[in-house]
């Protein structure tokens, strides 16, 4: 394999949840996980100007990619593996996105 450049994007959708997709060089995607907020009580604020989003490039070399989610007491931890390594690991704090 040579080096690639991956963009993770963690947003927030329409259907209250979190969407977080990994897309290759060519911007297909590559890896992807769903979140409901309504699978863990938590609820958006009524309005907002605009939808919290989180972008981060990542260049490596792998054959395989795991893109993982876990919650804690306060937020979400999304991370990116490639061949079982670490290759990037983004948090979205409750606070932060202003969920209750």
């Amino acid at each position: 394999m040579t080096m690639q450049t991956y963009r993770l994007e963690v947003r927030e959708t329409e259907s209250e949840g979190i969407d977080a997709d990994v897309y290759g060089d060519d911007d297909l995607v590559e890896e992807s996980t769903r979140v409901s907020y309504a699978d863990f009580d938590l609820e958006p604020p009524e309005s907002r100007d605009e939808a919290p989003a989180y972008s981060e490039e990542i260049t490596a070399d792998v054959t395989t990619m795991n893109l993982q989610y876990e919650r804690d007491d306060g937020g979400f931890e999304f991370r990116l593996l490639g061949d079982r390594d670490e290759l990037t690991r983004i948090r979205i704090d409750d606070e932060e996105w202003d969920l209750n």
